[in-house]
């Protein structure tokens, strides 16, 4: 992260991502690129890591046919990797809000093994909790 912050670019867009991110692509459409996380949860079987080609921080900002792109993605995953389940978590917007490291839209797809095989959940940071508030599990 020092040598992109010093470099002053985007790691996840397009011109920058190969040189920044060290795995291989693995599959490319028109809107999205898909690869191996650099940094794979514990206990994830598969963990891919969608980002999207523009550069955006927002949902709003990806037309209807990157939607669409990314839903075609996500079969190609499912069917490539014979996947029965999974879990995406979408990233978008202040970084110090998301606890991701990137402020561009990308998506991480993540696959365990099956509950009935045993094991603790796979978990991580998906945000932050406020420290004088009592944390509520759902929207009143």
């Amino acid at each position: 992260m020092e040598r992109i912050i010093r470099d002053g670019v985007c790691p996840f867009c397009r011109e920058n991502f190969e040189k920044y991110h060290t795995k291989p692509i693995l599959h490319e459409t028109d809107h999205w690129v898909l690869t191996d996380n650099f940094a794979p949860y514990e206990g994830a079987k598969v963990h891919l890591l969608l980002v999207a080609k523009q550069h955006c921080t927002l949902p709003g900002e990806l037309a209807q046919e990157a939607w669409l792109d990314l839903q075609s993605m996500l079969e190609y995953i499912r069917r490539t990797y014979e996947m029965p389940g999974a879990t995406v978590v979408m990233r978008w917007g202040d970084t110090n809000f998301t606890a991701a490291s990137v402020a561009h839209l990308h998506a991480q797809l993540v696959h365990g093994s099956n509950r009935k095989e045993g094991g603790e959940p796979i978990l991580t940071a998906l945000g932050y909790q406020p420290s004088d508030e009592p944390t509520r599990a759902s929207p009143e």
